[in-house]
């Protein structure tokens, strides 16, 4: 048996995407997202094991026919399981719930269609199964193709809707959280990506008559194991794949009460502004909404995952924004917006800029230009 450049790409695939599921379970094999990963990593698996026995059909199918269709319900899982992954890094406490389930619903009539109509025959008949296609024909196959394809894109574009939709709606995080929703984005817009490549690929090969598609099929698996490479390196230099975000504890307060102080407090800071004051500590703020010191903070870290201080400088930075941009007709130099913002101090207001906006003040005054 030949080894063809095809074969040797699905076969460096492998040995990748095991590795990368070695290392996930190692690092957390009880954290949700790793599971979910890994099970997608499994699909993959699959995928390129079928590709090698289709193209090997005489060693594989001819010899081992039992082999036939056991991979290919599990390309229906591609698209699920990188969705229900990303849910699983966006959620606190993230949950696999019995309604998840339904996702993986075309696996599960899949695997019984099979197990019924071919995996129950015997050897012989199983072999002459596979050479009248009476299972799966080519134009179900065709059919079947589409279908994976746009049940992936559908699932990546929910996915990435989702995470951006997070992204924007959670500013107040850690620089450590703000690195993972980073690399979050980055898989799930690398696999769009790389799925677009290969959609295109499949219909080109499945519905025209283009020569030399092969080249485009070996640039398509190409861009996977590089994908797959880049995230395998990942997993083994840092610790993203090991690390839960756990949820503070919540207040010791009723959900119509969190739900008041929430809008009680937005409302405060919106329209009396105390952040504009030199030094406010929690103590003066809990004082001014008429609160405990110790339920205000934990309120604070519980709904917005972050530090008093890190709250407040939001809320700084903010208003600095703006008054950057009034400067170009105000005149106002960066020191007086500084001041005017409530920091007390240049290497104070640059290191919140910084952190909060990933630029500098000046960075950002030249982009308004």
């Amino acid at each position: 048996m030949n080894f063809s450049f095809y074969d040797i790409i699905h076969i460096l695939l492998v040995f990748v995407q095991l590795l990368l599921i070695i290392v996930l379970l190692f690092k957390g094999r009880h954290i949700i997202s790793n599971r979910l990963i890994a099970f997608f990593l499994f699909a993959q698996i699959l995928y390129s094991f079928d590709e090698f026995c289709l193209r090997n059909s005489n060693f594989s199918y001819i010899d081992f026919p039992y082999l036939a269709y056991i991979a290919l319900p599990f390309f229906t899982v591609w698209g699920p399981s990188m969705y229900l992954y990303i849910k699983s890094e966006i959620t606190t406490d993230f949950r696999f719930k019995a309604k998840y389930v339904i996702h993986y619903l075309p696996l599960i009539l899949l695997s019984i269609y099979f197990v019924f109509n071919f995996h129950f025959y015997s050897i012989e008949e199983k072999r002459e199964l596979l050479v009248s296609k009476e299972i799966l024909s080519n134009v179900y196959k065709k059919i079947f193709a589409a279908f994976v394809g746009f049940q992936v894109f559908i699932y990546n574009v929910i996915s990435i809707v989702s995470i951006e939709k997070f992204a924007k709606t959670n500013t107040l995080k850690t620089r450590k959280f703000l690195s993972k929703i980073k690399w979050n984005k980055f898989i799930i817009y690398g696999y769009f990506i790389v799925c677009l490549c290969n959609n295109l690929v499949v219909y080109i090969f499945v519905y025209t008559k283009i020569k030399n598609i092969f080249l485009y099929i070996y640039i398509s698996s190409l861009l996977f194991l590089i994908y797959f490479s880049i995230i395998l390196g990942k997993a083994l230099l840092s610790s993203h794949f090991g690390e839960v975000f756990k949820k503070p504890k919540s207040p010791s307060l009723s959900q119509d009460e969190y739900s008041n102080l929430n809008i009680q407090l937005e409302q405060h800071m919106n329209t009396q502004k105390p952040f504009l004051q030199f030094g406010l500590t929690l103590s003066e703020l809990a004082s001014e909404l008429n609160i405990k010191e110790r339920l205000l903070s934990q309120f604070i870290n519980s709904h917005y995952n972050a530090t008093f201080q890190d709250y407040v400088n939001v809320f700084r930075i903010e208003e600095a924004k703006k008054l950057i941009e009034q400067s170009k007709d105000s005149g106002k130099t960066i020191l007086e917006i500084v001041y005017e913002s409530g920091f007390n101090s240049k290497s104070a207001f640059n290191f919140a800029f910084k952190k909060h906006t990933q630029t500098t003040p000046t960075q950002y005054k030249k982009g308004l230009r």
